[in-house]
Protein backbone atom coordinates (compact mmCIF):
# COMPACT_ATOMS: atom_id res chain seq x y z
CA UNK A 1 0.00 0.00 0.00
CA UNK A 2 2.82 2.41 0.85
CA UNK A 3 4.30 2.16 -2.63
CA UNK A 4 1.01 2.97 -4.40
CA UNK A 5 1.50 6.75 -4.31
CA UNK A 6 5.29 6.57 -4.55
CA UNK A 7 6.80 8.92 -7.13
CA UNK A 8 10.08 8.46 -8.95
CA UNK A 9 11.77 10.27 -11.83
CA UNK A 10 12.56 7.07 -13.74
CA UNK A 11 10.80 5.66 -16.77
CA UNK A 12 7.73 3.44 -16.38
CA UNK A 13 9.43 0.04 -16.74
CA UNK A 14 12.12 0.95 -14.21
CA UNK A 15 9.52 2.27 -11.75
CA UNK A 16 7.64 -1.02 -12.08
CA UNK A 17 10.81 -3.06 -11.52
CA UNK A 18 11.71 -0.95 -8.49
CA UNK A 19 8.23 -1.37 -7.03
CA UNK A 20 8.37 -5.13 -7.61
CA UNK A 21 11.71 -5.24 -5.76
CA UNK A 22 10.15 -3.28 -2.89
CA UNK A 23 7.30 -5.77 -2.74
CA UNK A 24 9.72 -8.73 -2.81
CA UNK A 25 11.54 -7.27 0.19
CA UNK A 26 8.26 -6.52 1.99
CA UNK A 27 7.10 -10.11 1.38
CA UNK A 28 10.41 -11.40 2.76
CA UNK A 29 10.02 -9.20 5.86
CA UNK A 30 6.49 -10.51 6.27
CA UNK A 31 7.73 -14.11 6.21
CA UNK A 32 10.17 -13.11 8.97
CA UNK A 33 7.24 -11.97 11.11
CA UNK A 34 6.97 -8.24 10.39
CA UNK A 35 3.39 -7.01 10.25
CA UNK A 36 4.13 -3.27 10.28
CA UNK A 37 6.94 -1.14 8.77
CA UNK A 38 8.15 -0.28 12.28
CA UNK A 39 8.96 -3.96 12.77
CA UNK A 40 11.40 -3.97 9.83
CA UNK A 41 14.92 -3.01 10.73
CA UNK A 42 18.53 -3.45 9.78
CA UNK A 43 18.62 -7.09 10.89
CA UNK A 44 15.78 -7.88 8.49
CA UNK A 45 17.71 -6.25 5.66
CA UNK A 46 20.89 -8.16 6.55
CA UNK A 47 19.01 -11.47 6.58
CA UNK A 48 17.53 -10.49 3.19
CA UNK A 49 21.07 -10.00 1.82
CA UNK A 50 22.14 -13.38 3.18
CA UNK A 51 19.13 -14.97 1.53
CA UNK A 52 19.90 -13.22 -1.77
CA UNK A 53 23.54 -14.41 -1.68
CA UNK A 54 22.39 -18.01 -1.34
CA UNK A 55 20.36 -17.52 -4.51
CA UNK A 56 23.48 -16.31 -6.32
CA UNK A 57 22.24 -12.90 -7.44
CA UNK A 58 24.72 -10.70 -9.25
CA UNK A 59 26.22 -7.70 -7.47
CA UNK A 60 24.39 -5.25 -9.75
CA UNK A 61 21.07 -6.94 -8.97
CA UNK A 62 21.77 -6.75 -5.25
CA UNK A 63 22.49 -3.03 -5.61
CA UNK A 64 19.23 -2.61 -7.56
CA UNK A 65 17.47 -4.19 -4.58
CA UNK A 66 19.34 -1.85 -2.23
CA UNK A 67 18.16 1.21 -4.18
CA UNK A 68 14.60 -0.12 -3.97
CA UNK A 69 14.87 -0.82 -0.24
CA UNK A 70 16.39 2.64 0.26
CA UNK A 71 13.38 4.19 -1.52
CA UNK A 72 11.08 2.12 0.70
CA UNK A 73 13.03 3.36 3.74
CA UNK A 74 12.35 6.95 2.64
CA UNK A 75 8.65 6.19 2.11
CA UNK A 76 8.51 4.86 5.66
CA UNK A 77 10.21 8.03 6.94
CA UNK A 78 13.34 6.36 8.27
CA UNK A 79 16.15 8.84 9.06
CA UNK A 80 19.08 6.72 7.90
CA UNK A 81 19.89 4.30 5.08
CA UNK A 82 19.33 0.54 5.24
CA UNK A 83 22.42 -1.69 5.41
CA UNK A 84 24.11 -2.23 2.07
CA UNK A 85 24.89 -5.68 0.71
CA UNK A 86 28.39 -6.97 1.27
CA UNK A 87 30.65 -6.45 -1.73
CA UNK A 88 31.70 -9.63 -3.50
CA UNK A 89 35.23 -10.90 -3.09
CA UNK A 90 36.87 -11.07 -6.47
CA UNK A 91 38.88 -14.22 -7.15
CA UNK A 92 42.60 -13.75 -7.60
CA UNK A 93 43.84 -14.22 -11.13
CA UNK A 94 46.53 -16.83 -11.87
CA UNK A 95 49.50 -14.44 -11.65
CA UNK A 96 48.44 -13.14 -8.24
CA UNK A 97 47.78 -16.66 -7.02
CA UNK A 98 51.19 -17.87 -8.25
CA UNK A 99 52.93 -14.92 -6.60
CA UNK A 100 50.99 -15.61 -3.40
CA UNK A 101 51.96 -19.30 -3.44
CA UNK A 102 55.64 -18.56 -4.13
CA UNK A 103 55.72 -16.10 -1.21
CA UNK A 104 54.60 -18.86 1.14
Amino acid sequence: MDTHHWVSKQNKPERRRKRVRMLVFAKFAETKGARHPDQVGGSTVVSFWKHQRTEGLAWDTQMDYWYSINALWQIWGRPDEPPRPREPVLPMDDRCQQAHESAE
